[in-house]
């Protein structure tokens, strides 16, 4: 669940990670035909085969639907995302060197909103659109102090270290040892589970400013792990659909398991599970690919 603030940040404090400065989307612009978030492109969002994954647009699109729908609050409060569709046009690898989420403000009432948002790509094409479904909540959510300032981010070299996942010796794209758990067995079949694709470690990279994960690393995450699971399936992700269902504890592991609800030649159908320690998942995401 992503939660998108108003607040200004307070003077003199220390600086921390954000799970934007981990992916290099920079603050939203507001103007009067809508809502314009920017990420940086780089080896950092490098998934298996050494390209961007599609999941790695999820903090973008978030951030833009989320900042968009709390635009339009009644009163002092905070958007948290509740349901988030992400359909892609074009397939990565996409132009930089950064990528554009604008976003529009379908409608609103006293409990939530819905957004829209187009992607485009450093050549203007779009390349994905995305709507979201946010809901309003009390504005004292936020920890004690308010938001910090951010830390400029490490030198990446692929998603995986984005998301602290690699080897000491992984490369740009690597798979690391511990995310293959069908290196032994063969891809799950339809109906099967795949077991725990993708545990993501801890830390305020991973988080949004009142410290639980972020909305779009739980979409990011979802998609890869999926593309870990069955490396042998349909290549390319389509579209991928996720409810939030309560907040990721942002001090603990989070664990992605994968079900493959249908898996045929040309399109495969997959249900991810996005959990903590306490058992209940956080969210649940379908993730279709396609040859």
């Amino acid at each position: 669940m992503t939660t998108t603030t108003g607040r200004a940040e307070p003077a003199e404090v220390e600086a921390r990670e954000y799970a934007e400065t981990r992916f290099r989307v920079q603050p939203p612009t507001h103007g009067d035909d809508g809502t314009r978030v920017r990420m940086r492109t780089g080896p950092w969002l490098a998934g298996p085969d050494g390209v961007m994954t599609v999941g790695s647009l999820g903090v973008v699109v978030d951030d833009a639907l989320g900042s968009t729908i709390l635009r339009a609050r009644l009163g002092d409060q905070h958007s948290v995302t509740s349901q988030l569709s992400l359909e892609i046009v074009v397939p990565p690898p996409w132009d930089g060197p950064e990528l554009t989420a604008h976003a529009t403000l379908l409608g609103r009432d006293i409990v939530g909103g819905l957004a829209a948002a187009t992607v485009f790509d450093g050549e203007g094409r779009v390349v994905a659109v995305a709507t979201g479904r946010c809901r309003y909540v009390p504005a004292d959510i936020l920890p004690p102090g308010g938001m910090r300032p951010p830390l400029p981010p490490a030198d990446h070299g692929s998603l995986f270290e984005t998301l602290d996942l690699a080897s000491p010796t992984a490369s740009a794209g690597a798979i690391p040892e511990q995310a293959s758990p069908t290196a032994a067995g063969s891809a799950p079949a339809a109906g099967e589970t795949g077991g725990p694709a993708l545990v993501l470690p801890s830390g305020p990279g991973m988080q949004n400013p009142h410290n639980t994960v972020h909305g779009g690393v739980l979409l990011c995450g979802s998609d890869l792990a999926v593309a870990l699971a069955d490396p042998d399936g349909p290549p390319h992700t389509t579209s991928v659909r996720i409810s939030f269902l309560r907040p990721g504890d942002g001090n603990h592991p989070v664990t992605f398991t994968t079900r493959a609800v249908h898996r045929g030649r040309s399109l495969a159908v997959y249900e991810v599970s996005a959990g903590g320690p306490a058992g209940r998942p956080y969210t649940v995401a379908t993730v279709i690919r396609e040859r």
